[in-house]
C-alpha cells in the first residue's frame, strides 16, 4: 500500500514525509480552505505544493462553479466543460498534478477525455462500490472512497433510516451518534468489505483506490486489512502512527464478497452532501 499526506500545509507535508507518509499528497476545497496558504490565491497555493514536491502525485480539485449539486446530472454537459476547463488549467502546474473530479455523469465523461490526453485524474466523493468501479471504467488514475462517510451512511441504514435523511434532516449526525455504539462494528465490517472488494477489482485495472475520510489512528489499522492501493491520511492522524512500514505491508484480510451491495447509481446522498460542502469551501476562497 501507499500512504498519501492529506493536507495542503507545506510544514505538515514536510512532517508527514519525514515520518514515512511520502507517496503522494491529496487536497480538496475544505483542505485548501483550512490548511492551505491562500494569501496569494488558490492557484499560487497549489503551485507552491507542486513545485515543492515535483516527484509525487498531487491531487488538486476542480469545483462546479456555482452549479447546484442536485442539478449536476441534468446539466452534465455543462459540468463536463467546466471541469475540463479547470483540469487543463491545473494540469499546467506540473506533470505530477492529478485532477480531482466529482463522481457524476459529466465528471466521468470529463475523466475519459482527460485520460485520453494522458492527464491523471482522481474521481472523488465515491461512497459505493458501483460509483468507484464506474470511475475506474472511465479511465480514472485514482478513485477515492470516503471511509467514515460510508460508515455514517451504513450506521443510519442499520438503524432503519434511509440514506436520504442525510439531505432531508439536519440532525442526521445526531442520529448517527445515537446509534453508533450499537452498530459501529457491524457498519465497519460492511464498509471494509466494500473497500476490499473495490480494491481487489481495481487490482485488475490500471486504476488505484484511494481511501480517505480518516478520523482516528484506529481507522488506519482497520483499513489496512482491506488493503486499498492508497490510504490518504490527515496530519493529526499521522502524528499518532507508528510502525508505518508494517502497516503498508499488511495483507488483505477479506476474500468473501458474496454479500456486498454494489449499488446501481452514480448518485448517493452522502456524495451530494460532500460535494455541497466542497462547493461552499471553494466559494469561500475563490471570491
Amino acid at each position: 500500500m501507499k500512504f498519501f499526506a492529506d493536507t495542503a500545509n507545506l510544514e505538515e507535508i514536510k512532517y508527514c514525509f519525514e515520518k514515512g507518509i511520502f507517496d503522494g499528497i491529496t487536497t480538496n476545497p475544505k483542505i485548501m480552505e483550512s490548511t492551505g496558504d491562500l494569501s496569494k490565491g488558490v492557484d499560487e497555493a497549489c503551485r507552491n505544493i507542486v513545485e515543492k514536491y515535483p516527484n509525487v502525485p498531487i491531487s488538486l480539485e476542480t469545483d462546479l462553479r456555482g452549479i447546484e449539486i442536485p442539478e449536476i446530472d441534468s446539466s452534465y454537459l455543462k459540468v463536463k466543460e467546466i471541469l475540463l476547463e479547470q483540469a487543463y488549467h491545473l494540469s499546467e502546474f506540473g506533470k505530477n498534478v492529478v485532477i480531482k473530479i466529482p463522481i457524476c455523469k459529466g465528471g466521468l465523461e470529463a475523466t475519459t477525455i482527460l485520460a485520453g490526453k494522458g492527464i491523471q485524474t482522481n474521481v472523488t466523493a465515491c461512497m459505493t462500490p458501483y460509483q468507484a468501479l464506474e470511475a475506474a471504467k472511465s479511465g480514472a488514475t485514482y478513485v477515492s472512497l470516503f471511509a467514515n462517510r460510508m460508515l455514517d451512511a451504513r450506521i443510519l441504514n442499520l438503524a432503519g433510516y434511509s440514506s436520504e435523511i442525510i439531505l432531508t434532516d439536519p440532525s442526521w449526525k445526531e442520529k448517527v451518534k445515537e446509534n453508533k455504539e450499537k452498530y459501529f462494528e457491524k457498519a465497519w465490517d460492511t464498509t471494509l468489505k466494500e473497500i476490499a472488494y473495490v480494491a481487489s477489482e481495481l487490482d485488475k485495472t490500471s486504476s488505484s483506490l484511494i481511501v480517505g475520510s480518516i478520523r482516528s489512528p484506529e481507522d488506519i489499522h482497520r483499513l489496512v486489512r482491506a488493503r486499498p492501493q492508497v490510504i490518504t491520511i490527515p496530519t493529526k492522524i499521522v502524528e499518532s502512527l507508528e510502525r508505518i512500514l508494517d502497516l503498508k505491508n499488511t495483507k488483505r484480510d477479506f476474500n468473501d464478497f458474496s454479500e456486498i451491495e454494489i449499488g446501481d447509481s452514480l448518485v448517493h446522498p452522502m456524495t451530494t452532501y460532500t460535494l455541497e460542502e466542497f462547493e461552499r469551501a471553494a466559494d469561500s476562497y475563490r471570491k
